[in-house]
């Protein structure tokens, strides 16, 4: 990550989890619940990380964005990959031993990357076994847990 970029967050407010587009889903909701209960304890030791491809596939159109603008501005969003991550990211999905009816998903497998390199306790997720898959296959995966939303 090439967090030193004028887009990306300062690197000292990054907290110890990352969010898939399942947390960020949940977030959209009218009715949040539990995961705006979680948002708002991840929040309390920095800011939770999201991947910025995260934000495109959660992101759509109505009111619920609204919701889901709010909790972003908790957030700090990474947008800055280099090419061998994206690359690293390729490697995963050739690796990871997913399900045989799932597809494997590069944007699953930048949330496990990018928790790993920043050394997050916790990936909070709709698809822990997605996400457990990738993190097998990284050096520094078994320290990450898949939290589901």
């Amino acid at each position: 990550m090439n967090l030193s970029c004028a887009t990306c967050p300062d690197v000292s407010t990054l907290g110890n989890v990352v969010y898939d587009a399942g947390m960020l889903i949940a977030l959209a909701t009218p009715k949040p619940g539990l995961a705006l209960v979680r948002h708002n304890r991840h929040r309390t030791k920095g800011l939770p990380v999201v991947p910025a491809p995260v934000v495109a596939q959660a992101w759509r159109r109505g009111a619920s964005q609204v919701h889901l603008a709010r909790s972003l501005k908790d957030c700090a969003v990474i947008c800055c990959y280099t090419e061998s991550e994206w690359r690293r990211v390729g490697e995963l999905i050739g690796e990871a031993g997913l399900p045989s009816k799932k597809r494997p998903d590069p944007v699953d497998g930048l949330v496990a990357l990018t928790a790993v390199q920043i050394r997050a306790n916790v990936i909070a997720t709709s698809d822990p076994g997605d996400i457990q898959a990738y993190l097998d296959v990284l050096t520094g995966g078994d320290a990450v847990v898949p939290l589901r939303v």
